[in-house]
């Protein structure tokens, strides 16, 4: 007897005329797929007789281990304590344990294998765009994987939370210009993030609906390292007058202020900052920062809620779901 060669998810993919990935989310009715794609899909399987779960490629679904994984880049910071708080506690409240998993640099034993391995029910990525092959051998598994303020444009139409980068940005050049400052500088970091070119856009929107169209730039990285061209360089806005400045966070906010404060610039009459994210003032900062509160905690309660919902079969029609930003004024300005 010769044995019939076993149909595998390839073949149903190439009859299908989509990528295995595709098919693997149309199979187990995962993912974002269009009505037509899904029904080619399961026409081909049924053509081809493929049964899912007595193939090597067909995963049959284990039983659900009641596990979100909530990867970051780095685990320190004021923004990922308050994001560990709003997932946990939503985590619990829905019935699954948090696991918190970091990136590493060998692929083979990155976050995404990790999780596949642990058969967990959803990803979170915090503050990490993950790239499509994570993205594909995660969906091969049937595991959601849903991001979290991201540093750059999803490689799929995932689904992401985030807070109003965009509209806060705007509100910090109003306060700003509010407070009666005329000239103004953006603290901008090397590294162009997708939240920090939204907050940039918003604030250049703010003066320029303030009939303001000159901008000074100084450069502050995203930890707050700051360059003592640049202290030199804002000492100098100073003596021109007051100056309003938007940093992107507030690790740079905080150390803006403090590089003035050494230099004898008076916060906020010369210069007035305003920072974003709503840290809790720092013990060692010199005063507290006015700041663009998100609500991270709440952000990462909805990135739970999402992973829940897609590990349901929920269909989730917003895409991009956007938690408001709020003004908090303090005594920079």
């Amino acid at each position: 007897m010769v044995e019939t060669p076993r149909t595998s998810l390839e073949d149903v993919a190439s009859l299908a005329g989509v990528s295995a990935a595709s098919a693997s989310r149309a199979l187990t009715g995962r993912g974002e797929l269009s009505p037509e794609t899904r029904r080619r899909v399961l026409e081909a399987a049924a053509t081809l007789g493929y049964d899912r779960s007595s193939t090597p490629r067909g995963r049959p679904r284990p039983p659900d281990a009641r596990i979100i994984e909530l990867v970051f880049g780095r685990l320190t910071g004021a923004w990922v304590s308050r994001a560990v708080v709003g997932a946990h506690e939503q985590a619990f409240a829905l019935g699954y344990d948090l696991v918190l998993t970091q990136e590493r640099e060998s692929a083979s034993d990155d976050w995404h294998v990790r999780a596949a391995a642990r058969h967990s029910s959803g990803v979170i990525t915090a503050v990490v765009t993950p790239t499509a092959g994570q993205i594909d051998y995660l969906a091969e598994f049937a595991i959601p994987t849903v991001l979290l303020d991201p540093h750059g444009e999803p490689h799929r139409d995932l689904v992401t939370v985030s807070a109003t980068n965009e509209r806060g940005g705007f509100e910090a050049g109003r306060h700003l210009v509010e407070r009666g400052y005329e000239r103004f500088a953006l603290a901008l970091s090397p590294l162009q993030y997708r939240y920090g070119r939204a907050r940039t856009r918003g604030f250049r929107e703010a003066l320029a609906a303030a009939g303001v169209d000159d901008l000074a730039t100084v450069e502050v990285g995203w930890d707050g390292r700051i360059s003592r061209a640049a202290v030199d360089r804002l000492v100098g806005l100073a003596e021109g007058g007051p100056v309003g400045l938007f940093a992107l966070n507030d690790t740079m906010a905080n150390a803006v202020v403090s590089a003035l404060l050494r230099a004898g610039v008076r916060v906020p009459e010369d210069v007035g900052v305003v920072g974003f994210d709503g840290d809790p003032r720092p013990p060692s900062a010199p005063l507290a920062v006015t700041s663009i509160h998100q609500p991270i905690r709440e952000m990462a309660a909805r990135a739970i809620d999402a992973v829940d919902r897609l590990r349901r079969g929920e269909q989730i029609a917003q895409r991009r779901i956007e938690l408001p930003t709020d003004l908090l004024r303090r005594d920079s300005t």
